[in-house]
């Protein structure tokens, strides 16, 4: 499998199956195993807040403006949505840029006039690797037998993550799964 994240590439086999793992070098590696795909790395922010009264049960997303928003069980709000840092991906280092953070901030004081008086307690960003269509690359390899691919999230690995993980189970385990993956296909940028 190729896939993400960890902090080092690490690639295994067992004979049969391979399996590789990486922040934004799955991308390379199957270049080098004649599949490229366009990954490019990026760095997700999010803020988090200190605890807050309980407001809201809902994902946020807004329309026209970067935003998601969760306030977590412990009434901790997560806010991102879609300003970056910056990505190294040579070094899988990120560099937070404040100014954009104060805009998601701003964002989502305009949006949650509660938020006004809540205090930041942490941020945090990461390498992931973003496809050209924000689609992940998902499945079998078309090239190589017992080869299978999952990564380029483009941000979305915390949600899709734990489901892809067990249809990825279910394929290098049996070599099917009732998934459609046609869609994820790594054939999609084949030249």
């Amino acid at each position: 499998m190729i896939g993400e994240p960890s902090r080092r590439h690490r690639f295994e086999t067992d004979g049969e199956r391979r399996a590789e793992r990486g922040g934004t070098g799955p991308g390379q590696i199957a270049a080098l195993l004649g599949e490229p795909a366009p990954v490019e790395p990026i760095a997700p922010m999010m803020l988090v807040t200190a605890r807050l009264p309980h407001f809201c049960d809902a994902v946020v997303g807004a329309a026209g403006r970067p935003l998601s928003f969760k306030q977590m069980p412990n009434g901790t709000v997560v806010i991102g949505g879609g300003r970056r840092g910056r990505a190294d991906p040579s070094e899988n280092l990120s560099e937070m840029l404040f100014p954009e953070l104060r805009l998601t901030a701003q964002t989502a004081m305009e949006i949650f006039p509660v938020m006004r008086g809540a205090a930041i307690v942490r941020s945090w960003s990461g390498v992931e690797g973003r496809m050209p269509d924000d689609i992940p690359v998902i499945g079998p390899s078309a090239r190589h037998e017992g080869l299978y691919h999952a990564f380029g999230f483009s941000a979305h690995g915390f949600q899709m993550g734990p489901g892809v993980g067990e249809i990825m189970a279910g394929l290098i385990a049996t070599g099917a799964t009732q998934a459609p993956l046609a869609p994820f296909s790594i054939t999609r940028f084949a030249a």
